[in-house]
């Protein structure tokens, strides 16, 4: 992805730096969450109650970036996430990234984030072999940041991979990973890149997590950030990380058995791990919340567990048969300039929903840009590089024989904010 640069900034130390900010992600399997199955249904995964459980828990944690696995399908799962649990209590920060279902499956991902300190710029549908696979780019919105010429970004990927322990089930994952590395290779992705989701992987001697962590491209390659490789699955010596499952006993909706595998995972690129493109792991921040180490084939509520508020606990375990996976970055101190960094974002206008010509109307001359256009899948359907604008121009662009669906565009340029916007096409 292309991202501006001022090479000056790296010369004039003694320009102020920007303050440092704390981001903070969490990754969460949801279990059914408004999807009713008939072992999981409205009395023993009641959506209700899961609202108000995960309202406590998004409330002790307050992450900047949300993703989920187990949305039941259905944009209505997404909007009643945003208006039920995030946004509640006047506050209203939290935007979701595009709902995508290309299986037909009947639990999705997502992503939710804040959209104070991030802007979404770009998403795709990586692989579908069993569900969507999703990849979704932020940038960080400080100004001044942005004005100095520079910004930060940061790409997710959320999986849910296929579960099973049959070796056709590690097949499909082994598919699913390798889909997903190639896409990253041949889309030249690089930088801040997280690879969060459940893995349903009992060890780190997988094929599929060996795909992940040891590519044979060693520039894309993901890191686990508390390094606990081996076999996760039913080993005490790894009971501090098991994220699955919160209850023993028998529930026809939650699974049984204690706490006993580490399905739940972040996994960091290279330059998260080491800070050099703008965000940092902050060393000691990555967790399963509610886990205290001492769960081994136990539940989450006994013995009595104390590594977080009792409302949190009892939240936890109502919410889902797994704990979220928390971890935290910094940013990164950035030079800035005085250098004037033009914004286009309120200069541009255009249609949508499309049905034959997008036409893209500048109120304003440009600097060159590039504009490009990609289908859900993350195809980069056309593309038109290093183009200037006059005041009062529009760009017509011929959408008739494109399929219905969603599109996005993306504006970029040396001297521009970074623009990318949805585009509906009917």
């Amino acid at each position: 992805m292309k991202k501006p640069i001022s090479i000056l900034l790296l010369f004039f130390a003694v320009w102020p730096t920007l303050a440092q900010d704390t981001i903070t992600v969490m990754q969460y399997n949801l279990l059914y969450y408004g999807f009713n199955t008939s072992f999981c249904t409205s009395q023993n995964n009641n959506v209700d109650l899961k609202d108000q459980y995960l309202s406590t828990i998004i409330n002790h944690v307050n992450p900047d970036v949300f993703s989920v696995n187990e949305l039941g399908r259905g944009q209505e799962n997404v909007e009643r996430i945003l208006n039920n649990v995030l946004n509640t209590g006047g506050q209203n920060r939290f935007s979701a990234a595009t709902y995508t279902n290309t299986t037909n499956s009947t639990i999705v991902n997502i992503l939710f984030y804040d959209h104070n300190k991030f802007t979404l710029y770009f998403e795709a549908v990586v692989a579908s072999v069993v569900r969507d696979i999703n990849l979704y780019t932020l940038y960080y919105n400080d100004e001044e940041m942005l004005a100095a010429g520079d910004t930060i970004f940061l790409t997710s990927i959320v999986a849910h991979f296929k579960a099973g322990s049959s070796s056709a089930d590690q097949q499909t994952r082994t598919a699913e990973a390798q889909a997903v590395m190639a896409y990253i290779n041949s889309s030249n992705i690089r930088g801040n890149l997280l690879f969060m989701g459940d893995f349903n992987m009992n060890s780190s001697f997988e094929q599929a997590f060996q795909h992940i962590t040891f590519h044979p491209n060693e520039t894309i390659r993901f890191f686990d950030p508390i390094n606990k490789p081996g076999q996760w699955y039913n080993n005490p010596d790894m009971a501090a990380y098991h994220t699955q499952s919160t209850r023993t006993g028998s529930h026809s909706c939650f699974a049984p058995g204690g706490l006993d595998d580490r399905y739940d995972l972040i996994l960091a690129s290279h330059a998260v791990m080491h800070g050099y493109m703008g965000l940092e792991f902050i060393e000691g921040s990555y967790k399963a919340l509610g886990q205290d180490g001492n769960r081994f084939n136990q539940s989450l509520i006994s013995p009595v567990n104390n590594s977080a508020p009792q409302a949190v606990i009892e939240a936890l375990y109502g919410m889902s048969d797994h704990l979220p996976v928390i971890m935290q970055m910094r940013t990164g101190d950035i030079m800035v300039n005085t250098h004037p960094f033009a914004d286009f974002r309120s200069e541009i206008r255009y249609n949508n929903p499309v049905k034959n010509i997008l036409q893209i109307h500048f109120s304003r001359a440009s600097q060159p840009l590039d504009i490009s256009l990609y289908s859900i899948t993350g195809e980069k359907v056309f593309s038109i590089p290093e183009k200037e604008f006059f005041a009062g121009e529009t760009l017509s662009l011929d959408f008739s024989g494109l399929p219905s669906g969603i599109y996005f565009i993306r504006i970029e340029g040396n001297n521009v904010h970074p623009y990318a916007s949805k585009i509906i096409k009917i």
